[in-house]
């Protein structure tokens, strides 16, 4: 599979396009989908150097690789279709070679076995960071978006809002709820490019880890 990301859209033009929420859905997954890829690949790398003295621990250490492998095929698929790349075939599951026994020598050998445990590990740390930082970021947008609505409802009698802070925001309470709005409209649009940016570094990473390594 190629992945390409495609071309960046506009300031308010990402709000528009099914790819920004997709990207976003993606990294907003992506820490139980890296907690879930940490998981399998530390035990998967433990039980195969701890049973590497027994006989068993052969094909539990292929098992394992292929498992690997396996979940490496499927996060570039999940790539493509939330995030965007062109192509139609991904990584093979396991590399060519004469008969099942021969791929599984190449499957030792190739970089891209390996290349991707290093992936897997790093996406979990990385999930982390994009969810917390998204989160983070719409939520404080979202609150700012609801101070002008609180403001007008405090307005009417029916909601009473605190827009405590500075003695400056109390003696400007309709300056400081437009200004408050006008930074939630500036900071939502922000947080989907940045999200719109972590999806790009994140297919530039598989390309190089998963599919090109």
């Amino acid at each position: 599979m190629s992945l390409l990301p495609a071309s960046h859209p506009g300031f308010f033009e990402a709000l528009a396009q099914r790819r920004t929420y997709t990207t976003l859905l993606y990294l907003l997954l992506s820490m139980a989908t890296g907690i879930l890829a940490f998981t399998y690949t530390v035990t998967g790398l433990s039980l195969s150097l701890g049973l590497a003295i027994l006989i068993i621990g052969i094909p539990v250490a292929l098992t394992f690789l292929v498992g690997a492998r396996l979940l490496s095929v499927g996060e570039v698929h999940l790539l493509k279709v939330l995030v965007g790349g062109e192509g139609s075939a991904g990584p093979a599951l396991l590399p060519g070679g004469e008969g099942f026994l021969g791929r599984l020598k190449r499957l030792l050998k190739d970089r891209r076995t390996w290349t991707s445990l290093l992936y897997l590990l790093l996406l979990m740390p990385l999930g982390i960071a994009y969810f917390t930082t998204l989160v983070s970021l719409l939520s404080v947008g979202l609150g700012l978006l609801a101070v002008p609505a609180a403001r007008l409802f405090q307005a009417t009698g029916t909601l009473s809002l605190d827009l405590g802070g500075t003695g400056w925001a109390l003696a400007h309470p309709n300056l400081t709820a437009l200004l408050c709005g006008l930074t939630g409209l500036a900071l939502i649009p922000l947080t989907f490019h940045l999200a719109l940016l972590l999806g790009r570094f994140q297919v530039w990473l598989a390309k190089h880890l998963l599919v090109n390594a």
